[in-house]
């Protein structure tokens, strides 16, 4: 495998199949996230990243995959039923839980509304994020799906709730349609999620760092700024 990946503790180290010791480093730190758009660690995550990368002084590239949380996940749910019936949450404790998450939402300077959630099959938001990525705007795209589920209570399960938020992102709505009826990016959804699983992801956020750190879990700012450094300084 050639020379050993040193990896900061608690990071999962991830190899590239390539010899490390062959390979001429890229001036631009990269890094891979797989997200699902209806997971709010990711979007938590997402403005902890953006935050560190704009505190590091080198140039960093990040590329962003898709990973769904739950597949054959159902198009129309109860939130409250779901969580009773399925993670043993009765009243008090959804209400403590989201309590929680809107103060850590909040610190990140985001707005969650746990009562308005419409959990529902992320699939279809997930090509339409492979879709933006094509057309420049995966960023507005994430931007909208994000504040579309967390805030404003948007369902994002069906091709017409899709293509209203394209629009909003600066998409195309009868080109955004007929991707998404087409299944085009239905494949390389999936694809992504086989990748991320293959390097060890249980869940999301996921992160690979320059081919060598695989980092489970949403990072603090802080944690991520220091990872960045150090890798640059490697």
């Amino acid at each position: 495998m050639g020379a050993a990946t040193t990896y900061i503790s608690g990071v999962i180290p991830h190899f590239s199949d390539d010899d490390e010791t062959s390979k001429v480093r890229s001036p631009a730190i990269r890094i891979e996230v797989w997200s699902d758009v209806q997971c709010v660690w990711c979007y938590v995550g997402d403005a902890r990243l953006r935050r560190a990368v704009e505190a590091f002084a080198g140039e960093v590239e990040i590329e962003h995959r898709s990973f769904e949380l739950q597949p054959g996940f159902p198009s129309e749910v109860d939130a409250t039923e779901y969580l009773r019936a399925n993670r043993g949450m009765d009243d008090a404790d959804q209400e403590r839980v989201f309590s929680q998450m809107k103060t850590v939402a909040a610190a990140e300077g985001l707005q969650y509304e746990p009562q308005s959630i419409r959990p529902t099959n992320s699939h279809l938001a997930l090509e339409m994020l492979h879709y933006a990525q094509t057309q420049g705007v995966r960023r507005r795209m994430s931007d909208r799906l994000y504040r579309a589920y967390f805030v404003e209570g948007h369902h994002l399960g069906s091709v017409d709730a899709l293509v209203e938020l394209a629009g909003d992102a600066g998409l195309d709505p009868e080109r955004a349609r007929a991707v998404l009826t087409a299944g085009t990016y239905r494949a390389a959804v999936d694809r992504d999620a086989d990748t991320a699983r293959a390097l060890g992801a249980r869940g999301v956020p996921f992160m690979v760092v320059d081919d060598r750190f695989a980092i489970p879990g949403a990072l603090g700012t802080e944690e991520l700024t220091q990872l960045l450094t150090r890798v640059a300084e490697a």
